[in-house]
């Protein structure tokens, strides 16, 4: 499967501008990629705050529509994050798969960032589970920015045979201080993911500045080696495309069967007596 990833500056609240950049880019890539890949809120721009409102969407709205009809004329795949109006109006940070034309999954970002200088627990809702999504021989999985960071789902991902592991990202220069590096951060995330359950891992952050903040980009693919096999410029915007092969996951499942050999009993006895500790 050809694989790309759009390293891009969303306009900031502007949806219509940033609709039409990503349609561009789905269009000038036509024939060239099976899947495209977005970053975090690649709709909306990120520091909203209490604009949340007025950018947030349906899975029904005419925006999702454009792209579906987009990705049915090109014979695209594509994934982008997008602010999702939920019931009751609760707000999502929100990532969308569209297949062949359709809308397939929607996965709700579980823990909203709330450390460093992000504050996104104050306006986001939590998702509430991990969705994952057959696309030709893989099994993929969209996790949004921070939960990637909480190692129990990328392993929820990896028992439902995740073999290509989706980060949508928004990470900026100074996120959590001088002392961090976010971007080397990210790559050791991403490859202990990639060889530790023999998947595929496709980093997708964005690039620009926005109300003081510098995105630095620096998107990734790793393969189930932890070999990086397309990266996009830092700072830059950048699509790159590479082609991922299911038979390299065989391999390395072979080689190292981690989940395969797990007794997931174990670990449920163990959490269950960690939640138990807390009520204590």
């Amino acid at each position: 499967m050809r694989l790309a990833i759009a390293q891009v500056a969303p306009v900031f609240g502007n949806i219509d501008a940033n609709l039409s950049e990503m349609i561009n880019i789905m269009e000038r890539n036509k024939d060239k990629a099976d899947l495209l890949v977005f970053p975090e809120l690649s709709l909306t721009g990120y520091d909203l705050k209490e604009r949340l409102y007025d950018v947030a969407i349906t899975t029904e709205s005419k925006e999702i529509k454009e792209v579906c009809k987009a990705s049915e004329e090109l014979g695209m795949n594509v994934v982008f994050g997008f602010v999702e109006q939920g019931k009751g109006d609760q707000i999502y940070k929100s990532a969308v798969m569209i297949k062949d034309g359709k809308v397939t999954s929607v996965q709700r970002k579980i823990y909203p960032t709330n450390y460093g200088i992000f504050e996104e627990g104050k306006y986001f809702s939590k998702g509430k589970r991990v969705h994952v999504q057959h696309l030709e021989s893989f099994t993929s999985c969209m996790l949004i920015c921070n939960d990637l960071w909480q190692p129990s789902l990328p392993h929820i991902a990896a028992h439902y045979h995740t073999s290509l592991l989706i980060g949508l990202i928004n990470s900026p220069d100074g996120g959590l201080g001088s002392k961090y590096s976010s971007s080397e951060g990210w790559e050791t995330v991403g490859k202990f993911y990639a060889g530790m359950y023999g998947c595929y891992v496709a980093l997708v952050n964005r690039v620009g500045k926005e109300n003081e903040i510098s995105f630095y980009g620096n998107s990734k693919v790793i393969d189930p080696y932890g070999q990086i096999i397309a990266q996009c410029p830092y700072g830059e915007l950048s699509v790159q495309i590479c082609e991922i092969d299911t038979r390299l996951v065989r391999e390395i499942k072979t080689l190292l069967p981690v989940i395969r050999d797990e007794d997931v009993h174990v670990t449920m006895n163990h959490y269950q007596e960690i939640a138990n500790q807390q009520f204590r």
